[in-house]
């Protein structure tokens, strides 16, 4: 009995792999709750949501400054030598020219005190309020970009694994095939009717194909490993996944974005809010010049005694108060505020050369994906048709070996070239989903694949 025709279609195998259930116990993941866990868990993002917590408390410090301070002071003092002052002695009709010493004080001086300060104009504090502000936003554009950073990492990862699931999905069909190849070809030896050299053939082959499997399964096991770690998924989890390559979705994103769009892409939105933050701070240091005025009040009860049994005698106590304003203005500082000042104009054209390189990169990358898409779409059409091609060529070369007039070189041979067939058009559609990941990662619109 000769084998027969049991190789499916390479894209209904594909097909049938896309489809697969998830086992028990197992937790199914497709690329969006895979983005998605990732944007919410993982190490960087978290950390980037609390800077975005202590921005808020940044912007509720820079207001506290400008409201009302009001505290209270209390002390108590013991002078266990009082100070000595000299006063002329004729003051108390001695000689004149001459001086008397006299003692001032106390031994025991106590006091409290109650305060009022408030801000009634500081140019300074307004602008440090609105750099506050944008110290904020800067924050949360950040976390966006973290977000948007973790879901291009983790949506590339995703793809590499499901490339090498898909690659072993044809390898564990092509070792099925060898293995039923050998199988028949073992009885064919012991009628008589194949040699012993197309059985060990076989055999290597088959081995080798186990072999290939295994560092795949391995390798598999790694990057799923790795995908999880990125996700800041517990590792001991065990996943399916559920998303798939396919051809879905390739022209509709290939027409939707051949512009390029980078008004969402947070690179420049955090380029751009970092030179806003310097030409906040190049104008608080501008605003130092001008003057500033404040309110204070406070009221004083002082007790002064020189034993502490006098401490209740009501004589000994006295109290006063002030109210006024304050009005400071800067004369000269050693140009150390126009040296802050141009720092901060220096930083913001940084920034600049900074932002007109991202946006050219980010150019480059839309370019490099559309690009892609559109050659390796081609690609795909002939490998599409190559697979047809090699797997005709193997039908032809197994009925000429069951028809005596092939040997099972040239069917191993067929074999390897539909292997290798199937294996490029799986290399080419993986390097079309990454291409679409690239473009969406570079249009800014990648974490909405996550939402």
């Amino acid at each position: 009995m000769y084998p027969t025709k049991n190789h499916p279609t390479f894209l209904l195998l594909l097909l049938a792999w896309v489809v697969m259930v998830p086992s028990f116990g197992q937790t199914p993941l497709d690329l969006k709750t895979a983005m998605q866990y990732a944007m919410t868990n993982h190490a960087e993002v978290q950390r980037a949501a609390l800077e975005v917590e202590k921005g808020r408390e940044l912007v509720r410090e820079s207001i506290a400054t400008g409201l009302p301070q009001v505290g209270v002071n209390a002390q108590m003092v013991y002078n266990p030598s009082l100070r000595t002052s000299l006063v002329p002695a004729e003051f108390f009709g001695g000689p004149a020219g001459q001086f008397q010493s006299i003692k001032f004080g106390t031994n025991w001086n106590g006091s409290s005190s109650i305060y009022l300060n408030q801000m009634l104009f500081s140019k300074t504090w307004l602008m440090g309020v609105r750099a506050s502000y944008a110290v904020n936003d800067f924050y949360k554009l950040v976390l966006d970009k973290t977000k948007e950073d973790v879901a291009y990492e983790v949506a590339k990862m995703y793809y590499q694994v499901q490339l090498s699931r898909a690659q072993k999905g044809i390898l564990e069909a092509n070792l099925e095939q060898v293995k039923g190849l050998y199988k028949t070809i073992s009885k064919q030896f012991e009628q008589g009717l194949a040699t012993k050299t197309d059985v060990e053939r076989l055999q290597v082959q088959q081995f080798n194909l186990e072999t290939e499997l295994k560092n795949l399964d391995l390798y598999i096991r790694q990057a799923e490993q790795a995908l999880k770690f990125a996700m800041n998924m517990p590792l001991d989890t065990e996943i399916i996944m559920t998303d798939s390559i396919s051809e879905q979705h390739l022209d509709e994103v290939d027409q939707l974005m051949l512009q390029p769009a980078f008004a969402q892409k947070t690179d420049l939105m955090v380029l751009k809010q970092q030179m806003k933050l310097y030409d906040l701070d190049e104008r608080r240091w501008q605003a130092g010049y001008f003057p500033s005025l404040s309110f204070f009040a406070n009221y004083n009860y002082e007790w002064q005694a020189n034993s502490l049994n006098d401490f209740g005698t009501g004589q000994n106590w006295s109290n006063f108060s002030q109210i006024g304003v304050r009005l400071q203005a800067p004369i000269f500082d050693g140009f150390y505020k126009d040296s802050k000042r141009q720092t901060a104009m220096l930083n913001k054209r940084q920034v600049g050369i900074q932002l007109d390189h991202a946006l050219a990169g980010l150019q480059l990358q839309h370019e490099n994906a559309i690009t892609t898409l559109r050659a390796q779409q081609n690609t795909l059409q002939s490998l599409r048709e190559n697979i047809r091609v090699a797997e005709d060529v193997y039908d032809i070369a197994q009925k000429r070996y069951q028809q005596g007039i092939g040997n099972i070189v040239e069917l191993l041979d067929a074999e390897s070239s539909l292997r290798s067939a199937q294996a490029n058009y799986l290399t080419v559609l993986a390097q079309l989903k990454l291409a679409e990941i690239d473009l969406l990662h570079a249009n800014g619109k990648l974490t909405q694949l996550g939402r």
